[in-house]
């Protein structure tokens, strides 16, 4: 039997439910990180809103017919005004209800800004097509009505996901995989290799949808290929955000040319991934599972 729970029974007080706001802009071949726009750039010191009621468009014999000063002084306010173009950082997090049919990943215990660290423990689990969350652990399998809005996922991270045509078979097949109740009793979970990732990747495998059930296969191979980017960019802006919580800026020198260019997070504070393909049997105690040898690390969270 699949028990229902409720938000009531699992709660975390320091949950973040939306988008902190990490801002970017470009200054003086620096990125600059904040919450709030500053009004001197932290890295030259020069003001950034003197003269932020200039037209950036407009041509120097439109304001005043200026001379050849002025109109030097207008480029360059044009320039400085047009390379902060100040922009949000994309937000990595989702509330795991909001994502139909999907394999959404947590922290064990607390959320990922606030609590996750390189030794935290994972949580996998399956949403249904009505947005009901689906998941398997020492207390065997349970079902989390969206209505109940579980507090616990409410910071998820989205691993995969199937189109619209594919909801009524992903319903079904989950039903098919919920329906072998004892596999997935209380009796039968095991910390190390019959946890809450076991179970997702025997949905995965019977549900026959293109790459996601192709890597799900092994469990080294959905690590791989679906766990490790979505936590190493998670890594990347939970570092950030932990670095603006104390500091409230931070900036960040341009990367040399030689060096690769690296699309992520505005190229923030690096986590920096660490591959351990012979020990990815699990990823965590009470969450993802067993260790061959070692705990895999996932990504390193810079404090």
């Amino acid at each position: 039997m699949l028990a229902t729970t409720t938000a009531t029974q699992r709660t975390s007080t320091t949950t973040i439910t939306s988008d902190p706001g990490i801002l970017c802009f470009h200054h003086c071949n620096v990125k600059v990180f904040c919450f709030a726009l500053p009004h001197t750039c932290p890295h030259c010191n020069a003001q950034l809103d003197a003269d932020a009621n200039v037209d950036p468009n407009a041509a120097p014999d439109t304001l005043g017919n200026a001379s050849s000063s002025s109109s030097s002084t207008i480029t360059t306010t044009t320039i400085t005004i047009s390379r902060l173009l100040p922009f949000r950082l994309p937000y990595p997090f989702v509330r795991a209800t909001q994502h139909p049919c999907a394999i959404v990943l947590r922290p064990s215990t607390g959320d990922f800004l606030n609590d996750y660290s390189n030794a935290t423990d994972l949580h996998i689990a399956v949403t249904t097509s009505a947005g009901d969350i689906v998941e398997f652990d020492r207390d065997g399998l349970q079902r989390h009505r969206r209505d109940d809005n579980p507090r616990d996922w409410w910071q998820s991270l989205l691993v995969g996901d199937v189109p619209e045509p594919w909801h009524d078979y992903w319903d079904e097949v989950l039903q098919q995989i919920c329906a072998q109740s004892t596999r997935w009793s209380i009796a039968c979970y095991e910390e190390t290799s019959h946890n809450c990732y076991t179970f997702v990747l025997a949905f995965l495998q019977a549900l026959g949808y293109a790459q996601l059930s192709e890597a799900a296969r092994t469990k080294t191979s959905f690590c791989e290929k679906y766990i490790v980017p979505r936590t190493t960019t998670a890594g990347k802006y939970i570092s950030l955000y932990r670095r603006l919580r104390l500091a409230g800026i931070h900036v960040h020198r341009q990367q040399s040319k030689q060096r690769p260019l690296k699309v992520d997070a505005c190229d923030g504070p690096d986590a920096r991934l660490t591959n351990t393909k012979a020990h990815t049997n699990g990823i965590g105690s009470g969450g993802l599972g067993a260790r061959l040898h070692a705990r895999q690390t996932l990504c390193t969270i810079e404090e």
